[in-house]
């Protein structure tokens, strides 16, 4: 699945990956519960901490990490990806 990666703020130290599939929610708190510390669930997104950074990922296709460096926001979103990827998570529109 293609993706791309986005700075929505030219001043926050936050990345986005955007893909053109969506993400099972349900499956992917149940399969990152093992990778990762799941901070908040609802229908449209959820909240984790993974390498100790903020990520959010929601139902959409929209993965954010926050509090993170440029070139190490875009390592954890790539690893969020590939781990939601190989967990049978992402959903093809």
């Amino acid at each position: 699945m293609d993706y791309v990666i986005l700075s929505p703020c030219v001043t926050a130290k936050s990345r986005e990956l955007r893909m053109r599939g969506k993400i099972d929610l349900q499956k992917a708190e149940k399969e990152l519960s093992k990778d990762c510390e799941i901070a908040a669930k609802t229908d449209v997104f959820l909240a984790l901490t993974y390498r100790e950074k903020p990520v959010t990922i929601y139902s959409s296709g929209k993965i954010i990490v926050k509090e993170s460096e440029v070139e190490e926001a875009k390592g954890i979103l790539k690893e969020v990806f590939s781990l939601l990827e190989k967990k049978g998570c992402l959903v093809e529109s």
